[in-house]
């Protein structure tokens, strides 16, 4: 017993800790062509960005001049570039017909947070509008990959923890995990020119005792647009870098 609690406080302590959480964070996903920079994406610190992976343009001119930029028009939510599900569990739990229409309704779910977390952020807010101009900043985003949340997979993982120690699957059940991952950029509507692009990917969070989402296919990725959206406006409104964090992998909550 006391092997397993001193287990369970290194688990807790390394979770704490933003550069361990990167290990047990989900993989970024390979980038597509819906980015026009995705070869020079590099490797983000966890204390610097919430997202595994973005390119920032470097002429400080084109930042000074979008600084100055009021509205922000937050394009439709692309599904053109969204692979097939590629997780065995995901696949054998779940219908392509019915992802399609889940990953829709979290296109739309995505659309509809951004546009909130814009028009409730803190000073310079920007206006959200419905068609660009040359004085916008446009955000164009993509779902690229989807695999449902497996619920074997959750009581998997379940067991995991029973046999070894509270936490323990958290560090080792990726493939038991559902992912999703967005690809994004932000191009200056006026000047053509992008800013700012960004690839990241969540997988369902663990839960240490008994978690909702560990028993539902798409639930947890309702709440994962919610993070995203807030992350997004928070890059976008300091040029590239964040305060906003993600949250830790494993959990104590019931529901």
């Amino acid at each position: 017993m006391l092997l397993r609690l001193a287990l369970l406080f290194l688990v807790l302590s390394s979770v704490a800790c933003r550069s361990t959480q990167r290990l047990v964070k989900a993989f970024p996903a390979e980038p597509t062509d819906f980015l026009q920079h995705g070869k020079e994406l590099k490797k983000t610190k966890a204390a610097d960005s919430p997202f595994l992976l973005d390119w920032k343009n470097s002429d400080k001119d084109i930042w000074g001049k979008a600084a100055e930029k009021k509205t922000i028009y937050i394009a439709p939510v692309s599904l053109e570039k969204l692979r097939p599900m590629s997780r065995t569990l995901s696949k054998v739990e779940v219908g392509e017909k019915e992802r399609q229409k889940k990953v829709a309704k979290l296109a739309h779910d995505l659309e509809r947070e951004l546009t909130q977390a814009f028009e409730k952020a803190p000073e310079p807010r920007r206006q959200v509008v419905k068609v660009p101009d040359k004085t916008s900043l446009v955000l164009e985003l993509a779902i690229v990959e989807l695999n449902p949340n497996p619920i074997s997979g959750g009581l998997m993982r379940k067991g995991i923890n029973i046999l070894l120690w509270p936490g323990a699957e958290t560090m080792m059940s990726h493939k038991l995990k559902g992912n999703m991952a967005i690809e994004g950029r932000l191009r200056d509507a006026g000047s053509k020119k992008t800013l700012y692009e960004f690839a990241d990917a969540e997988q369902n969070r663990s839960g240490i005792i008994l978690y909702y989402h560990d028993y539902t296919n798409f639930s947890y990725f309702r709440k994962a647009v919610r993070e995203w959206a807030t992350q997004i406006e928070d890059v976008i409104r300091k040029q590239g870098k964040s305060s906003i964090k993600d949250g830790p992998p494993a959990t104590f909550m019931l529901w």
